[in-house]
């Protein structure tokens, strides 16, 4: 099998909450100003935190100023750009965006929701240097034009520190330019999400991309999140390392880029067991496709030799549609689902192999899920536990001594709570929720949605934030857990084969999104595209 790098997910960057954030900042103030911070701003030792703030203001008005740049069209004459800016330092780094506009040729108007005399420390210093360099405010009082002729809004109005309903004047500033159909590009929080209470109000921005600043918050890649953030960018600030340490809550976002990082080294002179050998225990007399696209998918992700144990009365179905997996019928001509007769057999063959899946398409046959259980007993390799193999186990299965010491369960949400009972009513409670569960069981969960959620028995949770609705369904399960099981048989360990098995599927699932849009899409597609995935 293949060499894994062990520290791969000490890549993931933490995710914060809004709190943090704000205790992050403050600490990171403090630290700047009393060691010279880190220069771009000129801070000297003895400097006020206000100083060092401003340090993080121009690096995050960099920031926005450069994305703004990519979204705007290549030739920007007569390009104009509308900034909203309220009174603290979220307004702040607008005042920062539209003075390097300014300093670059670009047209901006900086539409204020406060008077000047408002800006205060960190607003107050970006505010001077915009009129120093020809720039000014234009109050919303004075109204905002019907049909304007911008091609890009900024949102720099509360940011992440909002909470409760908007005040009338920025509500109708809000509604004004959701009904101009204009791109917004709101800075760290679309004006109308309430960060204290993770919702989004009636009223609010729905921006067509985020930027977040410093690290990554839950907020914006829950469901209720993805209701105004729209596409998330991460600009980072000069935090020191040890500064986010006290802060780090244990939960991290896994993106694309750490695939790489993640997949183990091949055994370029190695046989095909060398490679790894997954066993997968799937699919009923109703139900081939989930067995068939299981065990697809484990061969197109890297396992040497894939063994499918399906009951015997469909095995022409499934030879039929595949060619290159080891076939093991179960019982007789006219077994149609596994049942208690087939543990033996089932043994005999594990005995070979280094990693298990076992639950897509099996049925809930009362002698299946008896089986399945017992299987499953004392069962010393490493398993993906799926869909009816969940249900046959459900949560008392996994408080036994000897239930699987090295497992993933991969639920989605009606699965979880018809097993484990109802989950938080709010999705900012679930890492937490899921951390203790995972604990208390021993198990690596990823529980499926948009996003994934994946928590393992060490106390971290992992996020993939995936937003694609051609992946919801039938059979998208099924290729997940066999690019799993394949993984594990490869030697990579069960919380680093749950993320990079949900990061594959994520990407591939995206690739084939942008070849065949989201109605057009099937599983068996994103199959095909796992080559590219992996590179």
């Amino acid at each position: 099998m293949g060499v894994f790098r062990q520290s791969a997910l000490d890549l993931c960057r933490p995710i914060l909450s809004t709190e943090g954030m704000r205790s992050l900042d403050n600490d990171t103030k403090t630290f700047n100003s009393r060691n010279n911070g880190f220069g771009a701003a000129g801070i000297m030792p003895g400097n006020s935190p206000v100083d060092a703030g401003y340090e993080l203001m121009l690096q995050a008005g960099d920031a926005l100023y450069r994305r703004v740049r990519e979204l705007l069209p290549q030739e920007t004459y007569g390009t104009s750009v509308a900034i909203f800016v309220g009174g603290g330092n979220n307004g702040g780094d607008g005042l920062v965006l539209a003075k390097l506009l300014l300093e670059n040729g670009i047209h901006c108007v900086v539409y204020s929701l406060t008077k000047a005399e408002t800006f205060k420390n960190e607003a107050k210093f970006a505010y001077d240097d915009l009129v120093a360099n020809g720039g000014s405010l234009v109050s919303v009082a004075g109204g905002l034009p019907a049909t304007p002729t911008f091609k890009l809004v900024v949102d720099c109005m509360l940011g992440n520190g909002a909470s409760g309903e908007l005040r009338p004047a920025f509500a109708q500033v809000v509604q004004t330019i959701n009904s101009w159909n204009i791109p917004v590009l709101a800075a760290d929080a679309p004006t109308g999400y309430d960060s204290s209470y993770h919702h989004t109000g009636e009223i609010s921005i729905k921006a067509k991309e985020t930027m977040l600043f410093g690290l990554p918050r839950l907020d914006a890649y829950t469901q209720e999140g993805s209701r105004c953030f729209g596409n998330v960018t991460i600009a980072p600030l000069s935090y020191q390392d040890d500064l986010i340490r006290r802060y780090d809550q244990g939960l991290y976002l896994a993106e694309e880029s750490l695939i790489e990082q993640l997949l183990p080294t091949r055994n370029e002179a190695g046989e095909k067991r060398s490679q790894g050998c997954a066993l997968i225990i799937a699919g009923s007399a109703n139900m081939t496709g989930a067995a068939a696209l299981c065990t697809e998918s484990a061969l197109r992700s890297g396992a040497g030799l894939v063994t499918l144990a399906a009951p015997k009365s469909i095995l022409p179905v499934l030879q039929t549609k595949l060619s290159e997996p080891v076939f093991c019928g179960l019982g007789s001509a006219d077994s149609q689902h596994l049942s208690m007769m087939h543990i033996m057999q089932l043994q005999d063959v594990a005995r070979y192999q280094h990693a298990v899946a076992i639950g897509p398409g099996m049925g809930t046959d009362l002698e299946t899920q008896d089986a399945i259980r017992i299987f499953l007993s004392g069962l010393k390799l490493p398993v993906v536990i799926d869909a009816d193999a969940i249900n046959a186990c459900g949560s008392s299965f996994f408080c036994m001594d000897d239930c699987p010491k090295e497992a993933i369960i991969t639920p989605h949400k009606r699965e979880w709570e018809r097993n484990f009972g109802p989950l938080p009513s709010s999705e900012s409670y679930y890492p937490e929720y899921l951390k203790q569960v995972a604990a208390q069981f021993g198990l690596v969960i990823l529980l499926k949605g948009s996003p994934t959620y994946v928590a393992t028995p060490d106390g971290r949770v992992f996020i993939i934030p995936a937003r694609n609705s051609g992946l919801a369904k039938g059979g998208s399960g099924d290729v997940l857990t066999g690019i799993i099981v394949s993984l594990l048989s490869q030697g990579v360990p069960a919380p680093e084969a749950a993320v990079l098995g949900a990061l594959i599927h994520q990407k591939a699932g995206r690739i084939t999104r942008e070849q065949m849009g989201p109605y057009a899409m099937l599983p068996s597609d994103v199959i095909k595209n796992l080559g590219k995935a992996f590179c």
